[in-house]
């Protein structure tokens, strides 16, 4: 780039460094060529702003999405950029300094933000800019759809993802844990879920956005992506500037026409996907209801209600008591303090709000406990016995509904390093949980001694406002646990929400 301008600043003096190491090129697999490029686009850099090649392509996306043929400083200090409504998801060097004086500027950074549920409303920007960050998010389509959503008509979406383009993209579940940032610090914010190749623009589409367009510097050592679902908004540019290397590609080539059409074939089907909802009767896990159940529709509840059925194994029809799971844990979420799980089994709800929440992230600890064999019969009392307690447990053993692998629990929850498994009966085990803060716990040991123990202890170090979601409360067979939770909560003067999936809704007041 001896000859190149950065976008950003405008200066043409680069400095090279290289920035892959050994451990990273093993697990990706890179060839010598590969290597050469990756580490030019993360490691050759603008002297005077400090922009890499990555940054400087990630420039160029911006300034074509509006017309703008300066650099980036000075697009910024006209008056129709200045208006601009623009999130900035992650933070780019140089980018982010020269955006950051406008009064539309916001930094929404992962992973203190959840790309994945955005905390605005429908249409809230004109631009959303993110760089090198989809890797790091399971399920990268549904940030994407959520930088869709925010954007204003009209409004643009600019991003960068390391780009290998000799190879298809493909998901590192399975693989060998591998981490971005520093070689000697695997922290879970930078652990890559998705190696993009060349097909990387097809997440675009899948996101719903019907047009896209491609801006290379030094290609392939840096890509941009930006992308839009309308015609673009047009700036008036300065003096032109056009020393860097850019290709544009309208994938879609589509009129106007075609692009309304589109949307209303999107919309209809949004529509059916609504009616048939709200028209289909909910029959499943004891619940028959004619009520609105869209939630099943919702691409964030399907993953997670996907990850519970990956760590259980099997599809139980849970659907209703799992969105009820994670709305007690989402509201939990607002709180200080870590979670709880007394009865995991194989890992069905904790597995489903660990990944809504994108548990890596959330900087706390989610205690799990379970026996990992069946309920120990030592602790049934009568009441228990007489509505067949130990008989629905040998049967439980038998079908190998209980799991007795330990070993795939431990591997079930690897992905998440603050997740603490507590193998033993409660409340053995109660002793080895060594926090005194909780925001959520979920009780489910289907025995009343254990549940009733394990909410003594989790009450009197819950925060104000603080949630137990007890999982057979007034479920049809479970009356015995029903009789020792209402015990317990007239000892607290608290009152047991009843609800219709059969589980009990527990609020710690303030005070």
């Amino acid at each position: 780039m001896e000859n190149e301008i950065c976008s950003i600043c405008g200066n043409n003096n680069f400095r090279e460094s290289s920035v892959l190491w050994p451990e990273l090129i093993r697990e990706w697999q890179l060839s010598d060529q590969e290597r050469s490029y990756i580490d030019k686009q993360q490691g050759k850099s603008c002297i005077s702003c400090g922009a890499n090649l990555r940054v400087i392509a990630l420039g160029n996306a911006i300034l074509s999405a509006f017309g703008c043929r300066s650099t980036l400083r000075s697009a910024v200090d006209r008056e129709a950029f200045a208006n601009l409504r623009i999130l900035d998801c992650n933070g780019a060097e140089g980018i982010s300094a020269a955006l950051s004086s406008l009064s539309g500027y916001q930094r929404a950074d992962y992973p203190e933000y959840d790309m994945r549920m955005l905390p605005f409303a429908n249409g809230s920007f004109d631009l959303v800019i993110h760089s090198d960050t989809l890797e790091h998010i399971r399920h990268p389509i549904l940030a994407l759809q959520e930088c869709r959503r925010i954007l204003a008509q009209g409004g643009k979406l600019c991003f960068t993802v390391p780009i290998i383009v000799g190879r298809m993209t493909r998901d590192r579940a399975g693989l060998t844990p591998s981490f971005h940032g520093d070689p000697l610090a695997a922290l879970p914010d930078l652990m890559v879920h998705t190696e993009f190749g060349v097909d990387a623009w097809t997440i675009v589409h899948r996101a719903g956005f019907s047009s896209l367009a491609l801006h290379s510097v030094d290609f392939p050592s840096a890509i941009a992506i930006t992308a839009w679902s309308e015609e673009p908004l047009v700036i008036s540019s300065g003096e032109a500037s056009a020393h860097q290397e850019e290709t544009d590609v309208d994938v879609m080539h589509s009129n106007q026409e075609q692009e309304q059409e589109q949307e209303q074939e999107q919309e209809q089907e949004q529509e059916h996907i609504n009616t048939d909802m709200e028209n289909k009767i909910y029959d499943q896990d004891g619940l028959r209801s004619i009520h609105n159940h869209e939630f099943m529709a919702d691409p964030i509840f399907q993953a997670a209600y996907a990850r519970g059925v990956k760590a259980s194994g099997a599809d139980y029809q849970w659907h209703w008591r799992v969105h009820t799971g994670l709305w007690a844990a989402r509201m939990a979420f607002h709180l200080p303090g870590d979670f709880a799980e007394f009865g995991v089994n194989k890992g069905f709800m904790s597995s489903a709000i660990m990944e809504t929440l994108n548990w890596n992230h959330a900087n706390r600890k989610f205690y799990l406990l379970d026996t990992f064999s069946g309920i120990d019969e030592r602790y049934v009392n009568d009441d228990d016995r007489a509505i067949g307690v130990i008989e629905r447990n040998r049967r439980d053993i038998d079908s190998g509904f209980y799991t007795f692998d330990l070993d795939a629990v431990r591997a079930n929850y690897s992905e998440w390093p603050n997740a603490v498994i507590i193998a033993g009966p409660v409340p053995d085990t109660l002793e080895l949980i060594d926090s005194n803060n909780f925001a959520f716990a979920h009780i489910d040991m289907n025995c009343a001694p254990p549940e009733a123990a394990a909410a003594e202890f989790i009450w009197s170090r819950l925060v104000p406002g603080g949630i137990v979601l007890l999982d057979d409360y007034a479920y049809a067979g479970y009356r015995s646990q029903k009789l020792a939770m209402d015990a317990f909560a007239r000892s607290k003067s608290v009152q047991i929400l009843s609800l219709p999936t059969g589980q009990g809704l527990m609020i710690k007041p303030a005070g």
